[in-house]
């Protein structure tokens, strides 16, 4: 039976897909130079075919190497589950845990719930990767993640848990002629100019206008929710946003609720059928926590 003799090494491999070069994955590892080429030229050898390909801008993963990453990334896994388990066994927790959060959870929520996370397990670190929901769901698909922070309308539903319900509401301009309403229809909007926010029109706020089968006349569409405010309140049209993302802001603008009312359902979702590290699952379970509410 073929044994992999050292499976830290084969994470070189990733260090270079990531990097896209030989220099700058030596530097994040630690390596020199001639280090690094002598791991790939004993990991081609043990392979048995080309790994790493040379190319004008730098170094990336032959077609045989992209098809072992995923191998690779269940191998770290199961390393990381391995010693998880040998720690708490020993009445102690440790490991490592990589979270996607979108831009109102970093901002709003993940101060305190680090914070807590911290006192109460010292020894765990935790990773987190700031994205738009799309490139959360990608990286816990590929397992980069072990967890993510999203909305109910994920491609990842099926492992999904609902933790809170936030207010989707219209931010208008100050002097705009849909101030004058206390609810604004989304028919209204969709006759104005529509300054499209963070996730596009394929996530929440898509998932509005879809529902209504009404097609909005977007003006811009931003990778920010905090632009799209900043452009709202200088006149350049009006906005959907959760109140989340409002909360502690001074923008001059006006807020109205949707007619008929709007909101998401923040929650936390991993890979179906994943089994979590001890870390991963002791933050998951801390979330849910501090956060449910009534998203069920």
């Amino acid at each position: 039976m073929r044994s992999v003799t050292n499976p830290a090494k084969y994470t070189v491999l990733l260090a270079v897909k990531d990097c896209g070069s030989l220099t700058s994955a030596a530097e994040k590892l630690g390596y020199t130079q001639s280090g690094i080429s002598h791991i790939i030229a004993d990991l081609e050898a043990e392979c048995g075919f080309p790994l790493i390909k040379r190319t004008r801008t730098g170094s990336g993963l032959t077609r045989e190497g992209e098809r072992l990453t995923e191998p690779i990334r269940a191998l770290q896994r199961a390393g990381e589950q391995l010693f998880s388990a040998m720690d708490e066994i020993n009445g102690l927790r440790s490991g490592v845990v990589r979270v996607g959060m979108f831009s109102s959870v970093a901002v709003h929520w993940a101060p305190e719930l680090l914070k807590r996370f911290s006192e109460k397990y010292p020894n765990i670190s935790v990773e987190v990767f700031s994205g738009l929901y799309n490139e959360i769901e990608d990286r816990v698909l590929s397992e980069e993640l072990d967890c993510g922070f999203l909305s109910e309308c994920s491609r990842l539903r099926p492992g999904f848990r609902g933790l809170a319900r936030d207010r989707l509401l219209a931010v208008l301009p100050a002097g705009h002629e849909l101030c004058a309403l206390k609810r604004v229809p989304l028919e209204a909007i969709a006759n104005a100019d529509l300054i499209i926010p963070g996730e596009g029109t394929g996530y929440d706020i898509g998932e509005l206008f879809r529902a209504a089968r009404i097609k909005p006349r977007v003006k811009y569409a931003l990778s920010d929710d905090y632009a799209a405010l900043s452009m709202a309140e200088r006149g350049l049209g009006i906005t959907i946003l959760p109140e989340l993302i409002l909360a502690g802001q001074t923008a001059k603008v006006e807020l109205r609720e949707l007619d008929p009312a709007c909101c998401r359902t923040i929650g936390i979702a991993t890979r179906p059928g994943r089994l979590l590290s001890p870390a991963a699952a002791a933050f998951v379970e801390m979330a849910a926590r501090m956060y449910k509410t009534t998203a069920d």
